[in-house]
């Protein structure tokens, strides 16, 4: 099969094509034909060494969690997916067996039927970014109807699925991003917009529930105060500080601090294509490149100015 491959840590161009062994699928896994992909954080920063003490110095390496495609087979022990069923889902972030690769086995748990209101590159967009958005309004903030929710990075990967998840649940949402990009914040549904770049943000009057700062650029203590008596604020980044008030949090319920690291499951995915197929979540794609131009892609991602989701098509089929 076709892959994007690394053989050593470090900038973009060390992403090479080559033919690599298809995978074949444990008891409990599938095996997916990958029609589409896309680029989180986590994948350049596996690429260039810095979690290196985490992924380890095992070569060569397919990178790319995200995926969406055709199940082409299925496990001894799977029976609730089948072969030809179109799905979307996330891989292990730290395992070596990829998706920038035409074929990709995955835990069948850890997928789910891909929405039918959307497309393949728009479904492989959601998995990663989408779960991080759900799991840390849901399940880290109990997200409730009203609520006043502050997004920070609100036009970014994580930060636009959070907009629309927090508009689903009628909340009034305010969007921190760049000014350049006010007018897509509106778009997916933000009330208001704070530009970060006009304003100090952290001097507002403003109280809210729920402050999700979804570009990890600000930290507990100078978000705290925008917080009401018992809001939430959630980061994508455990900081030391922050792993200390994540356990406090569970004892006092005033003004918590949180972090969120994504688990893979079918149950949030599903919630996630469901929400999709009631149009109230679409990926924000702006960008889309061919496997063979992976290291592009990476390139563009490292900015951290790109908006929405960065696409890769690995099928011609789209």
């Amino acid at each position: 099969m076709k892959a994007a491959v690394i053989r050593k840590y470090g900038k973009p161009e060390v992403f090479q094509i080559e033919d690599m062994p298809e995978p074949a699928p444990k008891p409990k896994q599938v095996k997916v034909e990958i029609i589409a992909s896309s680029v989180n954080p986590v994948d350049w920063k596996i690429r260039s060494g810095a979690l290196a003490v985490l992924t380890g110095w095992k070569f060569p390496r397919i990178l790319g969690g995200d995926f969406s495609g055709k199940v082409v087979e299925c496990g001894s022990e799977v029976n609730d997916i089948r072969v030809g069923d179109e799905v979307f889902g996330l891989s292990n972030a730290m395992s070596i067996g990829r998706a920038y690769a035409e074929f990709i086995t995955c835990d069948a748990d850890k997928l789910a039927i891909k929405p039918n209101k959307l497309n393949f590159l728009e479904s492989a967009g959601i998995p990663l970014a989408g779960s991080t958005a759900y799991q840390a309004l849901h399940h880290m903030c109990e997200i409730k109807p009203g609520m006043r929710v502050l997004i920070i990075g609100a036009t970014g990967g994580v930060g636009h699925f959070a907009v629309q998840i927090a508009k689903a649940e009628n909340c009034q949402v305010t969007g921190v991003c760049h000014s350049r990009n006010a007018e897509l914040a509106k778009q997916i549904g933000c009330d208001e917009v704070l530009a970060y770049d006009k304003a100090d943000i952290t001097k507002s009057k403003d109280k809210y529930d729920i402050l999700f700062d979804a570009a990890a650029k600000y930290g507990y203590l100078s978000c705290r105060s925008l917080l009401t008596s018992q809001g939430t604020y959630v980061c994508t980044i455990p900081t030391p500080l922050l792993m200390v008030m994540h356990g406090f949090s569970y004892i006092f319920p005033w003004k918590r601090g949180r972090f969120v690291g994504v688990n893979s499951n079918r149950k949030d995915l599903d919630q996630l294509a469901r929400l999709a197929n009631e149009d109230q979540l679409r990926p924000f794609i702006e960008n889309i490149f061919p496997l063979e131009k992976i290291a592009e892609a990476h390139a563009l991602s490292e900015t951290e100015k790109a908006r929405g989701k960065i696409a890769i098509r690995i099928s011609d089929e789209i």
